[in-house]
């Protein structure tokens, strides 16, 4: 799925007059799972978390040095996310009451399922949390229920600097041109590589280059070919090289399966899109099916990349089969790395592969503010510093997130993991502008992954596919 001066900003609140204390909001908790990536179909991750309702510095005094017109009372904030996620949010507010003593905010949590259902209940009853947590997929929609708070007049009157963010990363909150949501992380796509495999000549015999930024789909496959080994030695790329018989691959990718967050970059790095701007389907054209046919080569022509079934032998995600030991290079997210640190994998990572442009998606995670809030100043004093820099240098320099926000790239890059966190910063550039809407996500989600995953393990007609997901897309 990720240097700079860090310049922290204060971001200014316009005066406002006497502010009022009550909460909007529903204080129900109910926490099963979770995700720990605003979309669970990408990142595959997932765990137990606590259900969670308090105030993570109790009820806070004004400072000696707080005005009369500073932001007070009590607002709620509503998130999904692990038991730790939780906690690490709390432990981020403590320092947002440094700088507003006088605001209490009560964290509410739920799993990411009853999260949304919760959301949709408490959006007809006008009962939303002051502020809480949106996925990229899910802003249209919400902003369509009347859920999300337009975020301009704010934004222009205290000075909120929309510059600090990449325009693909901000394109994932707005609706209507209208900015709804503020980003918080952003969980980008690369492509892994294990440096062990590459350095050994047991496992690279050949003895192919590491991937590199800018590289092209056919200097990928060339090094795919090299990567990729049977039984008795021969790799891809030799004569009586015997596909039924790999113990290596050189690449594992699942472009339906992963459709938001590989094959509709791809497909924009081509020239060709998911969906047209009036949201009909845009995959019969040459430059989508070029993209469709080059990946299903990957299997049926090159045999450098596995079967979907193959593919699930190796790990039912395919964003963590780099951690079996048995691949060289796969896609995965910025969050995918953990895994592979736990797997005990000596890995790094480089931007996705191109065909004309270098292309990559963003998983944005961003904030909302309820449109009935009943202490607005309060509450959008909690959603400019959760995405402004002090707020976001807060988030990075905890180590679980990559920040949004452009001023605190220093932060998370000042954390040494072991391998190259820039490519996550560096990818965040090259993100597409193709935000969801509603109807998008069972089309990346169900439809495509439905009627694309045999033709992409070249067991399947792409032409009939395309019609038969058109026809259920019914756009």
């Amino acid at each position: 799925m990720q240097q700079k001066t860090v310049v922290k900003a204060m971001i200014p609140l316009a005066a406002l007059g006497l502010i009022l204390s009550a909460c909007s909001g529903n204080n129900s908790n109910s926490n099963s799972g979770s995700s720990a990536s605003s979309s669970p179909p990408a990142s595959g991750s997932s765990g137990p978390s606590a259900s969670s309702s308090s105030s993570p510095s109790g009820s806070p005094s004004a400072s000696p040095s707080a005005s009369a017109d500073e932001p007070s009372g009590k607002v709620t904030y509503m998130m999904w996310g692990t038991e730790e996620e939780v906690n690490q949010t709390k432990d981020l507010l403590k320092k947002f009451n440094e700088k507003y003593p006088k605001v209490q905010v009560d964290v509410v949590s739920k799993d990411w399922g009853t999260y949304w259902t919760a959301i949709t209940a408490q959006a007809a009853s006008k009962s939303l949390p002051d502020v809480y947590k949106m996925s990229y997929a899910y802003v249209d929609k919400y902003a369509k229920l009347g859920a999300m708070k337009d975020l301009t007049d704010l934004i222009a009157s205290s000075g909120f600097n929309l510059n600090d963010f990449e325009p693909g990363v901000l394109a994932a909150h707005q609706s209507g041109g209208k900015q709804v949501s503020l980003p918080r992380d952003s969980n980008t796509i690369v492509l892994y590589y294990n440096k062990k495999m590459f350095a050994d000549p047991k496992t690279n015999p050949l003895g192919a280059p590491v991937p590199t930024n800018d590289m092209t789909w056919d200097q990928l496959i060339d090094i795919a070919k090299k990567m990729t080994i049977d039984k008795s030695g021969k790799t891809a790329a030799d004569s009586g090289f015997k596909p039924d018989q790999t113990t290596q691959w050189g690449f594992v990718m699942d472009a339906a399966g992963s459709a938001d967050s590989v094959l509709e970059p791809e497909l924009w790095s081509n020239g060709a899109k998911m969906v047209n701007d009036d949201e009909s389907l845009a995959l019969n054209t040459p430059e989508a099916k070029e993209v469709l046919q080059k990946f299903a080569d990957l299997v049926a022509v090159d045999h450098v990349t596995p079967s979907f079934s193959q593919s699930q032998t190796l790990s039912k995600d395919p964003f963590l089969a780099l951690a079996t030991g048995k691949v060289a290079m796969s896609f995965g997210g910025s969050w995918s790395a953990n895994e592979y640190k736990k797997a005990g994998i000596e890995f790094d990572a480089v931007l996705p592969p191109k065909f004309k442009e270098t292309k990559t998606v963003v998983q944005v995670a961003g904030n909302a503010m309820s449109p009935n809030s009943k202490n607005e100043p309060a509450a959008w004093a909690l959603l400019s510093w959760l995405a402004g820099p002090d707020g976001q240098i807060a988030l990075a320099e905890q180590g679980q997130s990559i920040p949004a926000n452009k001023q605190a790239a220093a932060a998370y890059l000042a954390i040494d993991d072991g391998y190259n966190k820039q490519t996550f910063i560096e990818a965040q550039k090259y993100a597409i502008t193709a935000p969801f809407f509603d109807g998008k996500d069972k089309l990346m989600w169900e439809i495509v992954p439905q009627k694309l995953q045999q033709p992409l393990s070249g067991k399947g007609d792409i032409d009939k596919a395309i019609e038969e997901i058109k026809k259920l897309y019914g756009k």
